[in-house]
């Protein structure tokens, strides 16, 4: 059996802003460094302990790994940086306000309902229509972001690490449980510093909880 901690990253100077942050990047906020820190020391108090530690390559997920990791029972462990558990990727968009950025999707898609404040599987829906607006070439779907997942995934589950860290970022969470779940389970937001845990067993992943701050 493995057991895969996901964690959102801690809060940013883009969270803050309400901003695209996407694979773009900004520094975390002071609360950010601070939660990414307590989380650490639940893990510690927990007793939850890693044997491998992965994080998306972004300065946001390094942050928060190294943070948890340098406070958890495992402080010497190394964190294995990938791009396969980057965020979304929005294109053009990256860098502007969130409500700017799906109040465009929502234009094209004719659906007056999509904003920066709705639930994720609404946004899950919207990337393929926010991928045909840009311009750029970077954006991705759901679909592209389903390949980005799979590969971690298998990387996982052929390692023989059996308790693992992964550190990323909230829209790339929900699609992963709304990949897991084949669309049945609805994410309405995932927080900064929050826990989500999956856990592979006989050949099948289950979704054991989503974006838990204590009870880990």
């Amino acid at each position: 059996m493995k057991t895969i901690y996901f964690v959102r990253h801690g809060r940013t100077l883009f969270n803050h802003l309400s901003k695209v942050q996407g694979i773009s990047d900004t520094p975390l906020t002071d609360i950010g460094e601070q939660k990414a820190t307590e989380l650490g020391e639940l893990f510690k108090s927990q007793g939850i302990s890693f044997d491998a530690a992965y994080s998306s390559d972004l300065g946001r997920t390094r942050r928060t790994s190294r943070l948890i990791i340098d406070h958890s029972l495992n402080p010497d462990l190394s964190v294995i940086e990938t791009k396969n558990l980057r965020e979304i990727s929005f294109g053009q968009f990256e860098g502007d306000h969130n409500d700017q950025m799906w109040k465009a999707v929502s234009k094209a898609m004719e659906d007056p309902d999509l904003r920066g404040d709705s639930p994720d599987e609404a946004k899950i829906n919207a990337l393929a229509a926010l991928k045909s607006l840009d311009t750029t070439g970077l954006a991705e779907s759901y679909d592209d972001v389903k390949k980005r997942i799979q590969a971690i995934l298998s990387t996982i589950v052929h390692g023989e690490e059996e308790n693992i860290l992964a550190v990323s970022h909230a829209l790339y969470i929900a699609c992963l449980i709304y990949m897991l779940s084949e669309g049945k389970i609805h994410v309405t937001s995932i927080e900064n510093t929050s826990v989500t845990k999956i856990i592979f067993e006989n050949g099948v992943f289950k979704i054991a909880y989503i974006g838990r701050t204590e009870n880990l």
